[in-house]
């Protein structure tokens, strides 16, 4: 890696964002990740986008299914995060309360926010691939402050608020 990609990262490191989970169905088998890229794109059409840094396994189902689940994971989801973000950690087991809509998608209810998307466009950057993804429906769960990473550790606003109102 070059200086310039060191120092790329570790500016990226320390700026806090909040964390999804995507899912998706492929020949029926669910699929699952964590992702911290998601951002507003468009109003009109409704979309988002996000980012994939490879083409296989999980990723590569997303970019393969008809349509995905993006979960906005809320403060309650480190675990469940941590899961879909470790290979070999456990997914879509009973204790994690989530089951299919009908059009497919693995669906975690308790999410504050999950959008069933299509991708839209993409274009492969390096050794990732940028996805737009066009918004159909928005799905809403449980109301909770949102999830976020900085730094290789998540976040939690209400404990940040507390310390606020505390001085």
């Amino acid at each position: 890696m070059s200086q310039l990609s060191d120092e790329f990262r570790a500016a990226f490191r320390h700026h806090p964002a909040g964390v999804a989970l995507i899912t998706a169905s492929v020949d029926e088998i669910p699929y699952g990740l964590t992702i911290s890229s998601l951002a507003s794109l468009s109003i009109d059409p409704v979309a988002v986008s996000f980012s994939l840094a490879k083409e296989s396994g999980a990723a590569g189902a997303v970019l393969a299914a008809p349509s995905f689940l993006i979960h906005m994971l809320g403060e309650k989801h480190e675990a469940l995060a941590n899961n879909f973000a470790r290979p070999g950690a456990p997914r879509f087991t009973p204790d994690q309360n989530f089951h299919l809509l009908p059009t497919g998608e693995p669906y975690f209810a308790d999410a504050p926010v999950a959008f069933r998307s299509t991708i839209h466009s993409s274009v492969s950057v390096g050794g990732s691939r940028l996805i737009a993804a066009e918004v159909h429906d928005i799905l809403r769960g449980e109301e909770q402050q949102h999830l976020l990473h900085q730094n290789r550790e998540y976040l939690k606003l209400s404990g940040l608020f507390a310390a606020i109102h505390q001085d």
